[in-house]
């Protein structure tokens, strides 16, 4: 770890990840009227095993602060349900989408166990192809924002008296998507598909609160089917 000082960069990111998100929809969308409904919709996300693939947070890894005490444990995510929660506009032929989403999970670490709690915000696009069909086959992309909070995941290697803290991480993530949406109803919105999101974690706290860089950044994936309902307004 490298202590970080504060910056403007995460504004930056949201405001990139926005105008890269927002302007292709816009263009993508100007077509001739679709058989879904156009305009502001509200949805659900359900990933049944969701988790991260252990490419860092192995289960025996951990990382500490350079010439320093601070130690942060990297511990083994199981398979656990997410839920993300959606607010988005559609088009006719594309749609903008927010959303938030959250999943709490055990964690093992050399053979004992814990708890860590997974959460991301995102901004992604979907990309609609048959629209004037029922079954409208789509492409997502975007963006998102995570933080990893590992319970009581962080100490002082030259002070155990002092107990134990919380170890928190924090990066970006590509959020990429294909399926099919079906329409039962203009309005209704049943969504089949299958993500896949490449995760870096640039930035983690410990049990001082202190915030380092990671360097090198931790790389994670995620990757499974999911299962989503939309209702346009």
């Amino acid at each position: 770890m490298a202590q970080n000082t504060p910056s403007n960069g995460f504004r930056t990111a949201v405001l990139a990840l926005l105008i890269v998100c927002v302007v292709p929809v816009a263009a993508w969308s100007q077509d001739q009227q679709g058989f879904a409904k156009v305009g502001g919709y509200a949805g659900g996300t359900f990933v049944p095993k969701f988790t991260l693939d252990g490419e860092t947070f192995d289960g025996f890894t951990y990382y500490q602060e350079v010439d320093g005490p601070e130690i942060a444990i990297l511990p083994k995510l199981d398979k656990q349900g997410m839920f993300r929660g959606i607010l988005g506009y559609r088009g006719e032929k594309a749609a903008i989408e927010f959303s938030y989403e959250r999943a709490n999970h055990n964690g093992t670490f050399l053979g004992g166990t814990g708890k860590a709690t997974f959460q991301q915000v995102n901004v992604d696009a979907r990309f609609f192809f048959l629209s004037q069909t029922r079954i409208q086959p789509y492409v997502l992309v975007g963006g998102g924002f995570p933080w990893l909070t590992i319970k009581d995941g962080s100490f002082l290697e030259d002070q155990p008296e002092a107990g134990v803290g919380d170890g928190a991480f924090r990066g970006y993530a590509l959020n990429t998507e294909v399926g099919a949406t079906i329409y039962p109803h203009p309005k209704v919105g049943i969504v089949l598909g299958y993500g896949y999101r490449p995760i870096w974690f640039y930035r983690g706290t410990g049990i001082t609160d202190t915030q380092y860089d990671l360097r090198p950044r931790f790389r994670e994936s995620s990757k499974g089917f999911v299962l989503t309902t939309l209702f346009t307004f």
